[in-house]
């Protein structure tokens, strides 16, 4: 059963028109209502919408200011509250998108809204502390918001570096994307920073501007996290741009080195023809030749290089860094990763590694079955410190994968990380230690609850929003973008949040697959649903693909309160989709989540079978809400939508996982209506149309 699949102009804005005379009165505090003094019994907004002409602020691909002027369509009269919820309003109607207290309605309209305009939510897929070398520092920015549009997530973007006394800065508006070593792509800005004008050996702060289709701009130095977190925040570089910050390698190899004859050099091939035997002599061999030659007594900007080989043992190391920047271990030979590794000692090393660290081009391999092995002591207090893991394989080497492995880090970036088995316990909570984990690219196969961002990656197990801990942030702001996230077993999720008030930052699942394999009894993603009382806002739901189970969705079925919980939904293929409301608490205050359950700010959705409670169509009380957004398409158990996907391997095809979701020539999904596709490739690296032809989901055809 399709419905509401008629398109108009409710988002893609209109310019210079004349604003037509509205029916409408008043627009109530939370945004989404209004007062019509004689509304009929029912509204069609697909064949004969009414429609309220708002005027809001923006920004064009320059990062200039202007207006844009969209028409909000009048969706249906609002029912009343429990127990009257058979009954309609005599005056309130629903609106197919939110009104913010600064937008210009027409005269005769009064705008009482207080709702602020949604945020951006940024992510940096280039880790901290990076050593610039020559004559420009390369960064990449993932952006989602609620109003993308034009084949990308907000107008422009301006890049700001500065040493504290020189600023250079970069705006762009096109985006870029590469594929990772996941094979999946994800798209990004990315600024190529010129270091001429910027003091050599400064560690140079970069901080953006963001400027959004609708609403305010965003500055991460002025609204992001306190530096350093792992949530949304500036970012910083040491611009070495002439190498006067000065080389120190030092080479280990663990059959042939001598600890008392090897050598740091600042030449690669003075050091590789005399190694030292372990990594821990080579560390402290740095920071004293550091000391001596460049007058800074740590291993700041060092780099030791593992001969392939004979492999590494892992001892204590800690106290040779302190910062500012990380030391460096990688291969002597990239091509040689495979046999370049570096293992636990069988037992366990606390408290062993350096504050700031960098592992790139080797294998890391597990002995001891509980073995800690990479820990710098990072507390809530110490987010300073970090681990950075670029191109590393994970071997666990038939052990457990045992969740202090990888231990106490802070910080931590995982880029084209890959494993040989499922590490989902390896990056879990452990007690509550310092581990705050951004993935970007990895192939897996891992998952983790303390995954705090991902782009492109493929995960096999469950993600969730992270709670604060004793020793954790908040995850505030967190972005999931472009990733195939397959959940194998029944009765557990892909992806799951119900972990505190989510403010203005926001939460943003974009491009995304969603895949259970193995059975429909828990939700494939539930997000602040069952039992759920938590304030919900600026939570994003764009261009995904959620497969094999159900979506539960804000809810607000609990309680004896109004909790506000507000989303955008847009362009989204679910298998089903439930949100409970007060009909289901038998309370009348239950009506926060009202706002979900009417589909405001909602898009081109589809939920294959319709709502998990049995019903096809949307309806008073019903799981899938009081009215279809704009473009909804909704099938049923007995009748589901023909999706007609190219391999279905969830739990409604072959179970096997790794589906590929690209719509077949049957599919009846909707199509991305012209001037609103939110990104410009898909996360198989595909061109998304932006004329009306692009269907929905996180896959394009």
């Amino acid at each position: 059963m399709m419905i509401g699949v008629g398109l108009d102009v409710t988002l893609a804005g209109r310019r210079g028109a004349a604003a037509p005379a509205s029916p409408l009165q008043s627009v109530l505090a939370n945004g989404w209502q209004a007062i019509h003094p004689a509304p009929p019994a029912s509204f069609d907004p697909v064949n004969a919408p009414v429609t309220l002409d708002v005027t809001r602020p923006g920004f064009t691909a320059s990062g200039a200011a202007t207006t844009v002027t969209e028409a909000v369509t009048v969706m249906a009269r609002v029912r009343q509250p429990f127990p009257a919820q058979a009954s309609l309003s005599p005056t309130t109607v629903g609106l197919s998108d939110f009104v913010y207290a600064a937008d210009t309605l027409p005269p005769g309209v009064t705008n009482n809204s207080a709702l602020l305009y949604p945020r951006p939510i940024p992510l940096w897929l280039t880790p901290d502390l990076e050593r610039a070398r020559g004559t420009t520092f390369t960064a990449r920015l993932a952006v989602a918001h609620a109003y993308a549009r034009s084949g990308r997530p907000v107008a422009a973007v301006t890049f700001i570096a500065s040493d504290g006394t020189n600023t250079v800065q970069q705006t762009l508006s096109t985006l870029s994307s590469r594929q990772w070593s996941s094979g999946l792509y994800a798209p990004y800005f990315e600024a190529v920073i010129p270091l001429a004008t910027l003091n050599q050996g400064a560690i140079c702060t970069l901080d953006v501007i963001i400027y959004p289709w609708v609403g305010t701009s965003f500055q991460a130095s002025v609204s992001g996290a306190t530096y350093p977190s792992i949530n949304f925040t500036v970012l910083k570089f040491l611009n070495d741009r002439t190498g006067a910050y000065g080389e120190a390698y030092a080479y280990v190899d663990a059959a042939a080195g001598n600890n008392g004859t090897a050598v740091v050099s600042a030449t690669p091939a003075t050091a590789a023809a005399l190694p030292y035997l372990t990594v821990s002599a080579a560390a402290a061999a740095i920071k004293t030749f550091n000391t001596t030659t460049y007058a800074r007594n740590n291993t700041s900007g060092g780099t030791i290089r593992l001969v392939a080989g004979t492999e590494h043992v892992h001892a204590p190391f800690q106290v040779s860094n302190t910062g500012p920047m990380p030391l460096v271990i990688e291969a002597a030979n990239p091509a040689l990763k495979s046999t370049t590794v570096y293992k636990d000692n069988g037992t366990g090393a606390a408290n062993s590694t350096p504050f700031l660290l960098k592992l790139k081009d080797i294998t890391l391999k597990k002995v001891g079955a509980t073995a800690i092995m990479l820990d710098n002591s990072a507390t809530l207090a110490t987010l300073d410190r970090m681990l950075v893991l670029e191109n590393v394989a994970i071997d666990l080497n038939a052990t457990s994968p045992y969740g202090a492995w990888i231990y106490k880090t802070g910080r931590c970036w995982m880029i084209d990380v890959s494993a040989n088995a499922s590490l989902g316990v390896t990056f879990d909570d452990f007690g509550g230690v310092a581990r705050e984990i951004t993935a970007i690219g990895c192939p897996g196969p891992f998952a983790g609850n303390q995954i705090y961002n991902a782009a492109a990656c493929k995960f096999t197990g469950g993600l969730r929003r992270v709670p604060a801990a004793a020793n954790t942030e908040l995850g505030a702001g967190q972005l999931i973008t472009h990733c195939h996230i397959t959940q194998t077993v029944n009765g557990s999720r892909a992806l799951t949040s119900g972990a505190g008030i989510i403010d203005a930052r926001g939460f943003a699942l974009i491009g995304s697959v969603l895949e259970q394999t193995t059975g429909e009894t828990a939700p494939n993603l539930s997000f602040h649903a069952d039992s759920d009382v938590q304030a919900v806002e600026n939570v994003l739901c764009i261009g995904n693909t959620i497969v094999g189970s159900r979506t539960n969705w804000l809810y607000q079925d609990t309680g004896t309160v109004t909790v506000a919980k507000r989303s955008f939904i847009r362009f989204t293929v679910n298998r089903e989709r439930n949100t409970k409301t007060d009909v289901f608490g038998a309370n009348g205050n239950l009506v926060g989540n009202w706002p979900v359950s009417y589909n405001v700010g909602c898009r081109a959705n589809v939920a294959i079978r319709g709502s998990n409670d049995g019903f096809s169509t949307a309806g008073v009380g019903r799981w899938l809400g009081e009215v279809a957004a704009l473009g909804d398409a909704y099938g049923s158990l007995a009748t589901p939508l023909t999706v007609a996907w190219l391999n279905d391997q969830s739990f409604d095809g072959g179970k096997a996982g790794n589906g590929d979701y690209t719509p077949g020539g049957a599919s009846v999904l909707p199509l991305i209506p012209g001037g609103l596709a939110p990104y410009s490739v898909d996360q198989k690296g595909r061109a998304v149309a932006d004329n009306g032809t692009a269907r929905i989901g996180a896959i394009m055809a």
